[in-house]
């Protein structure tokens, strides 16, 4: 199992955590795309590898296919395995019948960046269109593909995402615990019924009906009997701790990492 961490916990450290009047998810988006250079990710990484992760989720607006080449993928891969990084995971975001001619030239991208899973939503209506073009991707470039669980209008429940991803080889599931939980469904039951397919988890902790995230062991999602169920079936892939705040959020994800190490001590 490894610990990793999605960089966009960090998303609003292109404002200097001062939110925008009328804050727009995808203009933030452009921002990072635009004004986050490679130094600046570099800066990031060794930030959160002090806290001790060890893996790391690659959120696509902080080093993006868009704006990247393949060669300077590779050379970011050399840089974070110098810092001690050992697993690394692309997350798109999210795809859907508009992305059809965006999936290959990611997959080659998150190939050369030494990830071994894409993550990201589905949207619900066009899973017979995209999913097909993903799994083709994925037996091209040797990757897998874990969607995650996001509200309506992508796939949401833990039975649609199981019934979307059966007749593929390399799609799996991205178990967000903390959506499942803010949802009332049950996080581990949703880990049985997907659990041979689950190829990456956002580790977060909320509060069930609430909103937002909060650091693990602050909320009620049931993280610690989670853990219990990847430590006895070996999970091999990356528990990603996701902690979205519009402050710092660099104590909250050091609180994460502690709770995480207590209950696999």
């Amino acid at each position: 199992m490894h610990i990793g961490m999605i960089t966009c916990n960090y998303f609003m450290k292109i404002y200097n955590y001062k939110a925008p009047e009328n804050f727009n998810w995808g203009d933030m988006c452009v921002k990072w795309r635009t004004n986050f250079k490679k130094e600046d990710f570099i800066a990031l990484a060794k930030e959160i590898r002090g806290m001790g992760y060890d893996a790391l989720e690659i959120w696509e607006p902080t080093f993006s296919h868009d704006i990247y080449s393949e060669d300077d993928a590779r050379a970011l891969a050399s840089d974070l395995a110098a810092m001690g990084y050992n697993k690394l995971a692309y997350c798109i975001g999210g795809w859907g019948k508009d992305s059809v001619g965006a999936v290959d030239k990611a997959y080659s991208f998150a190939k050369a960046l030494g990830a071994d899973v894409v993550v990201g939503c589905i949207t619900k209506a066009d899973v017979d269109i995209i999913l097909p073009v993903v799994e083709e991707a994925g037996k091209k470039y040797g990757l897998k593909y874990a969607v995650e669980n996001h509200p309506s209008p992508n796939l949401e429940s833990p039975s649609e995402i199981a019934e979307a991803i059966k007749p593929y080889t390399t799609i799996g599931a991205n178990l967000d615990a903390g959506i499942y939980n803010q949802q009332g469904f049950d996080v581990l039951d949703a880990y049985k019924l997907l659990k041979d397919k689950v190829y990456h988890s956002h580790f977060k902790d909320t509060l069930k009906g609430g909103e937002g995230c909060l650091p693990i062991g602050d909320g009620d999602a049931p993280l610690a009997q989670l853990l219990k169920l990847y430590e006895a079936d070996n999970f091999k892939y990356m528990l990603s701790v996701e902690f979205e705040y519009h402050e710092d959020p660099a104590p909250g994800l050091l609180k994460s990492i502690g709770y995480i190490k207590r209950q696999l001590a």
